[in-house]
């Protein structure tokens, strides 16, 4: 990531705080025998306070257990689940400018797992996940926060880990039935798709810093603080989690054939794209109507018409405008 790490095994007696650690687990996704296992054997030889356990609720996905836990002295968040709780805790943590209080530990238990994954943290080595979220080295990440004006006219700030999506994605997570994606995972996407089909295009507005507006026929705008989704897919080449950068996709794919170009620059052609000296080449004679890639510290949207937003996955209604901006260094995770 380009960071160069703090030092990990900072000893409650030099720092002066007692350490706590508190898991945010989100109890329909996480195996709570296992995990209770895993972290308290782990944590017992060190004589930390007692670990807080707080799971979550659908009236509170996870923003009020971090900030509960920080009042009761946690030094470490774990978090078990996938991008939505996270998302809910770093947006609690963010929003109210106590990012610095906690370092934050992932253990992947969610459907995507997209930030995880990012991050390079293993999906299926529990202890080892849990081993560097209590010890592992201190990585600062970046977070995107976002002003949205509703299309019931209401305004909301609200903090994403991994992407933003207007257009069809947001709408195919709109229609996604949450019933459906707990049975079957990922393929329940593949009914909220086919309900989405009948509005594919939309016109935006994008202006980024302080470069004139541009109108973009997009089937999709997505902007990222990752470029990596899962099945190799990679929508954002340039992206990282500590670059103090937004990054832009602008997906529109017109014909057919537009599609099967897409979806080659974003599977296969990605890892050519990471060798800088054939990256001009590929640019120079790709179609830019089927994916354009910007980047910018301040992005602002506005559709031609209202369009559904998803933050990280969790659809967050009709919209009239979205303005982006990159919170660098917001919170740090251990890896």
């Amino acid at each position: 990531m380009g960071i160069k790490p703090k030092s990990s095994r900072e000893t409650a007696s030099r720092s002066g705080v007692k350490k706590r650690a508190a898991v945010i687990f989100h109890p329909d996704k996480t195996a709570r025998r296992k995990l209770t296992a895993a972290i308290e054997s782990a944590i017992m030889p060190l004589g930390w306070e007692p670990t807080l356990w707080l799971p979550t609720a659908a009236e509170e996905p996870g923003g009020e257990q971090a900030l509960r836990a920080i009042a009761q002295g946690a030094t470490h968040l774990l978090i078990s689940g996938g991008d939505g709780t996270i998302r809910e805790v770093v947006e609690a943590l963010c929003l109210n400018n106590l990012g610095s209080k906690v370092t934050l530990g992932i253990l992947p238990a969610g459907t995507g797992n997209v930030l995880a994954r990012n991050l390079k943290v293993d999906l299926y080595d529990l202890n080892g996940a849990v081993n560097r979220a209590l010890h592992g080295n201190r990585h600062p990440i970046d977070l995107g926060l976002v002003r949205l004006i509703h299309e019931d006219g209401s305004r909301a700030e609200r903090i994403f880990s991994v992407m933003a999506g207007m257009g069809l994605d947001a709408k195919i997570f709109e229609k996604t039935d949450p019933k459906l994606k707990k049975a079957i995972g990922w393929f329940a996407y593949i009914d909220g798709g086919l309900k989405s089909l009948p509005t594919l295009f939309e016109r935006m507005d994008v202006s980024v810093d302080s470069r004139e507006s541009r109108n973009l026929k997009v089937v999709s705008l997505i902007i990222g603080n990752v470029g990596w989704l899962p099945g190799k897919i990679t929508l954002m080449p340039d992206a990282s989690l500590d670059d103090g950068i937004l990054d832009v996709a602008a997906v529109g794919p017109r014909r057919f054939w537009n599609w099967i170009d897409f979806w080659g620059r974003v599977t296969w052609v990605s890892n050519l794209r990471e060798n800088r000296q054939l990256r001009h080449l590929i640019d120079q004679t790709a179609d830019v109507k089927t994916l354009e890639n910007l980047s910018g510290k301040k992005i602002r949207v506005t559709p031609e018409n209202p369009v559904f937003i998803q933050l990280d996955g969790d659809p967050m209604g009709s919209i009239l405008e979205a303005e982006f901006e990159v919170q660098p260094r917001a919170v740090t995770v251990r890896l």
